[in-house]
């Protein structure tokens, strides 16, 4: 078990989209980024008690008048000043920091819904060019039997060296569209990898597995919440100022030198006294700020839900589209080319009737794998959104 790990770790692996999405959200940089972030409100919530911090003061030496020398008497005097916390001002300032909190919780669930639509894509864009490099495959097999054939006409006398030319080229290029496909599939996988933090080396599912897109109500989604914790953190910090405005008390305790060897006490109370600016600025701003979000909120959700709209229109149009080509225009392509080989066999139809029959047949193939990968983008839209799987 332990060396099939190794080989799997060393060459690459299969996987598969619920893989692909749980290894993106564990391994994500951005996310571990935002984590971190995260823990800085914990340390943020702890700032009020700058206010409550104390000041000393101590004073040495005398007056020129003075009859004492320094060095007889050198203490003179010392304060302690203590403010008073009067106000709610640590709930309010809490308060403030968990609703922040809050919201950049919402932020983050957010970057989690773009990340998996982002991988979602991205895993089916590879299945999507797998898709194309079996087509490719599909192709080439075809492009021989078609040459073996006209190879033995030719041998035979039957057919002319120009439609061995033709059916030689086209079997040339078969084999380029299969390296092609190759080369986009492996690039496709390497996009995987920077999502996944994996080496991959094939991605495994079906492109044909087209989910069903659920309801979404935009007010309960993450980027449209978090504008209520926001709004709610700035209306704590419009009390917050308001607090600050009002008059802060600290009481004073002094020590100082009375008589040649005698210190006094002294008590006092001192406060602000704010008559000319109570935070008149900061409080403007800050409701400002407030009436901005809410009219952004407003317009995020109209936003939200014109893109669901126009996303589910798009989507049932490219479902129906897919199903009438499985019904109908698909079974009726496949039958056309086993005509035609077989007519081309029979010599009823020419080498050219018969290549532009499988031409046509292989584009609705790459038709067919483009509309899967149509509705599978529009899924991914719907995930960044804050749908779920």
């Amino acid at each position: 078990m332990i060396v099939s790990f190794i080989i799997l770790f060393v060459y690459g692996l299969t996987i598969d989209l619920k893989t692909a999405l749980e290894s993106a959200l564990e391994y994500s940089p951005h996310l571990k980024s935002l984590k971190e972030e995260m823990r800085s409100f914990d340390g943020k919530a702890l700032i009020y008690r700058w206010y409550i911090n104390p000041s000393v003061g101590v004073e040495f030496g005398n007056f020129g008048t003075s009859k004492e020398s320094f060095g007889k008497s050198p203490f003179y005097r010392l304060s302690y000043l203590q403010p008073i916390l009067l106000y709610p001002i640590g709930k309010l300032s809490k308060g403030v920091v968990e609703n922040e909190k809050q919201a950049f919780r919402l932020f983050l669930e957010k970057e989690k819904n773009i990340l998996l639509g982002e991988v979602y894509r991205t895993f089916y864009e590879a299945l999507y060019k797998k898709e194309l490099l079996k087509i490719a495959e599909t192709n080439l097999k075809i492009s021989d039997e078609i040459y073996r054939f006209v190879k033995k006409l030719y041998e035979f006398g039957e057919t002319t060296r120009i439609e061995l030319s033709k059916a030689e080229t086209e079997q040339k290029l078969a084999k380029t569209e299969i390296e092609i496909a190759k080369a986009e599939y492996k690039n496709t996988l390497k996009k995987l990898y920077s999502l996944v933090g994996k080496e991959v080396e094939d991605v495994e599912g079906k492109l044909e597995d087209i989910k069903e897109i659920g309801e979404i109500k935009p007010e309960e989604l993450p980027h449209v919440r978090l504008y209520d914790y926001t709004i709610e953190s700035i209306k704590r910090s419009i009390e917050l100022e308001k607090l600050f405005a009002k008059p802060q008390l600290s009481i004073e305790v002094l020590t100082e030198k009375v008589a040649e060897i005698e210190y006094g006490i002294r008590f006092g109370i001192t406060t602000t006294l704010p008559l000319f600016y109570r935070k008149e600025g900061e409080i403007l701003q800050l409701m400002s700020s407030a009436n901005a979000l809410s009219y952004q909120k407003e317009k995020e959700i109209i936003n939200i839900k014109s893109e669901y709209e126009n996303l589910m229109k798009r989507y049932i149009i490219i479902k129906e589209e897919f199903q009438r080509i499985e019904d109908e225009i698909l079974p009726r392509a496949k039958q056309n080319l086993s005509l035609a080989i077989k007519s081309y066999q029979l010599r009823i139809i020419t080498f050219l009737e018969l290549s532009d029959t499988e031409r046509r047949y292989m584009e609705l193939l790459k038709y067919r794998a483009g509309i899967l990968m149509k509705a599978h983008e529009e899924f991914a839209k719907y995930l960044t959104l804050g749908g779920k799987l």
